[in-house]
C-alpha cells in the first residue's frame, strides 16, 4: 500500500534535493545514450565510455567556468579568484566522486550485473572459422 505524500510535507530542502537529483539523472541518461554504439558500427564499449566520460568532464569544466565568470565584474577580478574557485569546484568534485566510488564498491555486483551480457554481445561476432580470439 503506497502512501500519498502531501506537498506541504515536503521541505524546501527536500524539493531542492529532488530537483538536483532529477537534473543529475538527466545528464547521466544523456551520457548513457551517448555510450550506445551507432547502429551498424562495431565499437569497443570501454573506449566509447572513455570518450563520453572525457566529453562530460570537459563540458562540466566549461560550464562551471561560465557559472563562475558570471559572478565577476571584470576578467581581472576573475583571474584573482582563480585559486579560490578551482579549489572549491575540485573539493566538491572529490567529495562527490568519493561518495559514488564508495557506493559502487558496496554495490559492485548489483550495479555491474549486466556487464557479462555486454561483453558477450560485444564479442559474439568476433568468432571466425569457429576459433575464439
Amino acid at each position: 500500500m503506497s502512501q500519498k505524500i502531501d506537498a506541504t510535507d515536503v521541505t524546501e530542502e527536500e524539493a531542492l534535493n529532488a530537483v538536483f537529483f532529477e537534473r543529475a539523472d538527466e545528464f547521466i541518461k544523456q551520457a548513457n545514450d551517448f555510450c550506445r554504439p551507432p547502429k551498424g558500427k562495431k565499437t569497443d564499449p570501454a573506449e566509447l565510455r572513455g570518450q563520453v566520460s572525457a566529453a562530460m568532464l570537459f563540458g562540466t569544466a566549461r560550464f562551471n567556468t561560465w557559472v563562475a565568470a558570471n559572478t565577476f565584474q571584470t576578467a581581472e577580478e576573475m583571474r584573482e579568484a582563480k585559486q579560490q574557485v578551482t579549489s572549491y569546484v575540485l573539493q566538491q568534485f572529490q567529495m562527490m566522486l568519493e561518495d559514488n566510488y564508495d557506493e559502487y564498491c558496496e554495490q559492485f555486483e548489483n550495479y555491474l550485473r549486466f556487464r557479462k551480457n555486454e561483453d558477450f554481445h560485444a564479442h559474439k561476432h568476433d568468432k571466425k572459422d569457429g576459433h575464439k580470439h
